[in-house]
């Protein structure tokens, strides 16, 4: 079953992803944008490199502090973890990366092991998300962007508000959960999960205790606007590397785009949708079609590479290679179904 699953939501999302490149590649010339490639400036490429020195222990280190401090993983462990599942989502599909991420720093392979760190994943993807919509709510008041974008940002603010109404009633009512649980599956005959079920939620509720103090959570917000500032400047440089002149302030519009984009499931790497998205997220700012498309081009291109470099020297520092990687996500994913 869980094969079988990968094998649906790989062929979904290479469906869509070959989708958003027709819809691209019907609207730019693919001779200019090539001639536009041929102007990238070696020396601006310095301006990346250290967005993501500066970008991914950022990331790792807002990924700590949302545990409990009583179980608190190192920050190096953090870092090598999150490096990995970054490089996962670019070669696997259904987001496989933060499937990963749960396995290698739960404690156990079951669900109820790794429940903790799936919490505090969803807190990480609250935090991204809140910022994102700040980001495009900043693009409607400073342009006049397309009907589309508010569409995307009408599911978005209804994808995370239900998230955030979930994790407040998962934090505070979790010993009504755990009857209604418990009700359930005397219901159905299945009282033996009751236990298993009980430490779940517990679990659950217990990685999501740093929504109960509001300094760390301010902290955490001041961390997620610094991580987005570097993905903006991440897009600043490499157009600079391209001599479009792009603006540090369409740069931010630009990545809340493709950010917000890239919710949809696409085939690993986002392949299409972040062509899709990003080409219109650079002709908003006023970029021609052509040169928005080959910058998104250097942008994909820049972070597959990176991740993906990062990723593997990560997993052989921690002994692990990609095969064995891919089987866990493969075979210990589904058993998280029995807690």
């Amino acid at each position: 079953m869980g094969r079988r699953a990968h094998l649906q939501a790989a062929i979904v999302g290479t469906l869509i992803g070959v989708g958003c490149i027709v819809l691209v590649l019907r609207q730019v010339d693919l001779k200019q944008s090539w001639n536009t490639l041929g102007r990238l400036n070696g020396p601006f490429l310095v301006v990346p490199v250290v967005v993501f020195l500066t970008n991914l222990p950022l990331r790792a280190w807002r990924w700590q502090m949302i545990f409990p401090a009583s179980s608190r993983p190192r920050f190096g462990d953090c870092l090598a973890v999150l490096g990995i599942g970054n490089m996962a989502n670019f070669v696997l599909p259904a987001r496989a990366g933060d499937v990963a991420r749960c396995i290698l720093l739960g404690n156990g392979t079951t669900l109820s092991g790794s429940s903790r760190t799936l919490a505090t994943l969803a807190v990480e993807k609250i935090l991204d998300g809140v910022a994102l919509i700040g980001m495009v709510l900043f693009a409607a008041w400073s342009l006049h962007p397309p009907h589309w974008l508010f569409q995307i940002l009408r599911v978005a603010a209804f994808v995370f508000s239900g998230a955030i109404l979930a994790v407040i009633l998962l934090r505070h009512q979790t010993r009504s959960l755990t009857g209604v649980a418990n009700r359930l599956l005397r219901i159905l005959h299945m009282s033996f999960l009751e236990r298993g079920a009980n430490r779940l939620l517990t679990s659950l509720s217990d990685g999501l205790s740093v929504v109960d103090s509001a300094q760390q959570m301010f902290i955490l917000f001041l961390a997620t606007a610094a991580i987005w500032i570097t993905e903006a400047v991440l897009i600043w440089g490499l157009g600079g590397a391209l001599e479009l002149g792009i603006s540090l302030k369409s740069a931010v519009i630009a990545s809340a785009v493709l950010g917000l984009g890239l919710m949809i499931p696409a085939a690993p790497g986002g392949l299409g949708t972040y062509e899709l998205f990003g080409t219109e997220a650079f002709k908003l700012t006023g970029i021609a079609s052509s040169g928005a498309l080959a910058l998104t081009i250097v942008i994909h291109a820049w972070v597959y590479v990176v991740n993906i470099t990062a990723g593997l020297c990560l997993l052989a520092l921690k002994g692990i290679s990609v095969a064995q990687l891919r089987r866990q996500v493969a075979d210990e994913a589904p058993s998280t179904a029995q807690p």
